[in-house]
């Protein structure tokens, strides 16, 4: 019997070694297909276009450059179609107003513009896209876009509002009108870890100053004290709401609900219905809750205001501004008595306009930058009342 055993197990082995060295199969890559995102809006001053290919492992792709918002198909890493004559045609229109596409060092982007001077939306109208490339491939699309409030004008919604909040007792209140063909509403948080965003069914809504941010990693905080930060809600039609509230299969590649035809991607519309700029706050808990001010090399006054974030059993997460007009911001670490912070140039962690490692010493941080940043940034600063 053990030698019976012993046959089967070598067998067995034999089989296993045999499958894992089978032949390799070359399996051919797909066809691309056109990929297509347009989000129209009444308040935007220009409707924007984009239109790439699928990737399919035939393109190389550069990963590695820096975003560009006017090239943003090739800087994020895909592949844009050039050269296509897309346009956008009001109910009744049969020729419509062609886009004009973004040209960066002469070279196509993918990217199609109209402007409001040739195209002004309409709340409650319904707008279609064609599309055809220079292979002669078409794509097209249909939205309604959602109705106005009573009252309504270009840019009502978009204007933003002053208010502030003390994370540590406020909460932040929102109401707004229901509009018709609306098929829901998103309600959105600007953060320096990304945006924080929720599908609404109701017409008002209460954020905690608490919040964290379940998009982030680590879960951090929505609100930063020391920051502005912009609150808005946008009325979507049901392309917009289709396609974000599915997901694409990494197997498979199905799961998006598609609203073109022809190709993959979103032809939705969108109409703003209010927006909040929130200054954020909180009350003194720690000693490092203060406004500090130095002096730079060149002689001018540099003042941070600093609050602790979370406070965490080891380390703690640090928040706050510059005390400037540029409204530049401040995140950092305190580990003990160690600081840790990093100037932000627009407001997002992955900008950083310099590093700042200094030690809290009572009423004084003493510190240096770091030498890969050119500053001329104060290294002593003192406690002074905020």
């Amino acid at each position: 019997m053990v030698t019976g055993a012993r046959w089967i197990g070598g067998l067995l082995s034999a089989l296993l070694l045999a499958a894992c060295e089978s032949t390799p199969v070359e399996v051919a890559s797909p066809t691309a297909a056109i990929v297509v995102h347009a989000v129209l809006n009444p308040d935007a001053p220009e409707q924007v276009v984009l239109v790439e290919s699928s990737l399919t492992g035939r393109v190389d792709i550069n990963d590695g450059l820096k975003f560009d918002v006017l090239d943003p198909i090739r800087t994020a890493g895909g592949s844009p179609i050039s050269g296509a004559d897309v346009r956008l045609l009001a109910d009744g229109d049969s020729v419509g107003v062609r886009a004009v596409e973004t040209l960066v060092r002469a070279r196509g982007t993918g990217r199609y513009v109209v402007p409001r001077s040739l195209l002004a939306l309409q709340p409650g109208r319904r707008y279609r896209l064609r599309l055809r490339t220079a292979d002669a491939r078409e794509v097209t699309g249909e939205t309604l876009v959602p109705g106005a409030p009573p009252g309504w004008t270009v840019g009502a919604g978009a204007t933003p509002l002053p208010v502030v909040l003390d994370r540590s007792r406020d909460t932040l209140q929102l109401r707004w009108s229901a509009v018709r063909d609306a098929r829901t509403y998103v309600i959105r948080i600007e953060t320096p870890y990304g945006a924080w965003a929720l599908f609404a069914d109701s017409t008002q809504f209460t954020l905690s100053g608490g919040l964290r941010n379940y998009f982030a990693p680590g879960l951090p905080s929505v609100w930063f004290p020391g920051f502005v930060q912009t609150a808005s809600v946008v009325a979507v039609d049901a392309n917009f709401y289709d396609y974000n509230r599915s997901g694409n299969d990494p197997f498979g590649g199905t799961g998006l609900i598609s609203s073109v035809r022809g190709g993959l991607g979103v032809f939705g519309s969108v109409l703003n219905m209010l927006r909040r700029e929130v200054s954020v706050t909180e009350r003194i808990r720690f000693p490092l809750d203060a406004r500090w001010r130095g002096v730079t090399s060149a002689g001018a006054t540099a003042e941070l205001d600093l609050w602790v974030d979370v406070e965490g059993p080891t380390v703690s997460s640090v928040s706050g501004r510059e005390v400037t007009a540029l409204r530049r911001y401040v995140l950092g670490t305190l580990r003990g008595e160690s600081l840790r912070l990093v100037t932000l140039a627009a407001g997002s962690s992955a900008d950083t306009v310099s590093v700042l490692t200094a030690r809290l010493a009572g009423d004084s941080l003493v510190g240096s930058y770091d030498s890969r940043f050119a500053t001329t940034g104060a290294r002593v600063f003192r406690r002074v009342a905020r």
